[in-house]
């Protein structure tokens, strides 16, 4: 029975190898610094969305600030959009932007 075991372990490692998928290319990195609103208006909604989770993080760090509100990102997207809309050559990291997720204090 053992011979059997070892030949299905086989044939199962083969299938799983035989149908994952070919491992992407390394993406250049991005220098967010540089980046304009033209820029995340060209990505798709997926990669804006993961852009936002990422800028909240960036600005809630540098503002030392340790909430994080859900509803906030969720919406980022379409805001850092709107704010895009109107002067694409924005800065993506920078004061326009910084207000979708850290409102101005009065």
């Amino acid at each position: 029975m053992a011979p059997r075991i070892s030949r299905m372990a086989g044939l199962c490692a083969f299938a799983v190898m035989a149908c994952a998928p070919a491992l992407p290319a390394r993406a250049e990195p991005v220098d967010l610094m540089r980046a304009t609103c033209a820029d995340y208006a060209a990505m798709n909604a997926n990669d804006q969305s993961q852009l936002a989770l990422w800028l909240a993080g960036y600005y809630a760090g540098a503002a030392q600030r340790a909430l994080i509100d859900i509803d906030r990102i969720a919406a980022a997207p379409a805001e850092l959009l709107a704010v895009c809309a109107k002067a694409p050559q924005t800065p993506l990291v920078g004061a326009e932007t910084r207000v979708v997720f850290i409102p101005a204090t009065p």
